[in-house]
């Protein structure tokens, strides 16, 4: 497929980002591709190459919440494509916590990992995204910006304040062709999904089958989703069809957001 835009996945060595890097790939976007470890990383970028040998991808192992790293990478994109085109912001939340137990350090610290990282990318993307009229913002954020849950006090409050601000940025760039949508995932079958499902077997003293049903049974649609299926909701919203769908925050979870 011909396709000269250039899209900038962050969290992209599994789950969800990895995903989404792979659909990209088969949509003929150049990928530059940001996460942590350097050697899951690099088993993406041989993926996403075998699909579409003939674009210009890259990889980039970095921690992205630190500025420096940030500031790299953007020189790095403007020094090899001289454009952006599409952002996925892609960073995990901070570690479980209630309001009684939470430590200011640790509400700074993990607002800074995310909600300033998502902020800060964002601005650095605008720069290039307004040269073309032209650009897509996807923010992976969550439902707990809505439905808050108990122990995860400094991570809803997170999600509140990116989902927030996004609304207040697209109206901003809208009339630069720029769109910014965030997509909050449910329950989906990955590493952190995997995990969670451990401290379960853990805390209750259960089997894997017991956790997995209790996960299952808050869920309308009775199933855990999948990576894929959150990468085909992302690919729509960077899509031309997408265009005109902004400032919005869509769930993929099988029905399990109760709010309205």
């Amino acid at each position: 497929m011909k396709n000269d835009r250039v899209a900038l996945v962050i969290g992209a060595s599994q789950g969800i980002g990895k995903s989404i890097a792979i659909a990209l790939a088969e949509n003929g976007y150049h990928l530059i591709l940001i996460a942590r470890r350097k050697e899951k990383l690099e088993q993406v970028l041989e993926t996403v190459n075998e699909i579409n040998n003939s674009k210009l991808n890259m990889c980039i192992p970095v921690d992205i919440s630190n500025q420096d790293n940030r500031n790299h990478v953007f020189r790095t994109v403007v020094k090899k494509y001289d454009r952006l085109d599409i952002l996925i912001n892609n960073v995990p939340g901070g570690s479980p916590d209630e309001f009684l137990n939470s430590q200011n350090d640790k509400m700074i610290e993990t607002f800074t990992q995310k909600a300033i990282t998502y902020i800060d990318c964002m601005k650095q993307s605008y720069e290039w995204m307004e040269k073309n009229n032209y650009g897509r913002i996807i923010n992976l954020v969550g439902n707990l910006w809505k439905e808050p849950g108990k122990n995860m006090f400094t991570n809803s409050l997170i999600n509140a304040a990116i989902i927030n601000a996004s609304k207040n940025i697209s109206i901003q760039l809208a009339p630069k062709g720029i769109t910014v949508n965030c997509v909050n995932p449910g329950f989906i079958k990955t590493d952190r999904y995997h995990h969670y499902i451990h401290r379960l077997m853990t805390d209750g003293n259960m089997g894997v089958e017991e956790a997995e049903r209790i996960v299952t049974e808050q869920i309308p649609s009775k199933r855990v989703g999948t990576s894929e299926e959150v990468a085909s909701l992302v690919m729509h919203l960077v899509s031309e069809s997408g265009s005109y769908i902004t400032g919005q925050q869509i769930s993929v979870d099988g029905g399990a957001l109760k709010s309205i």
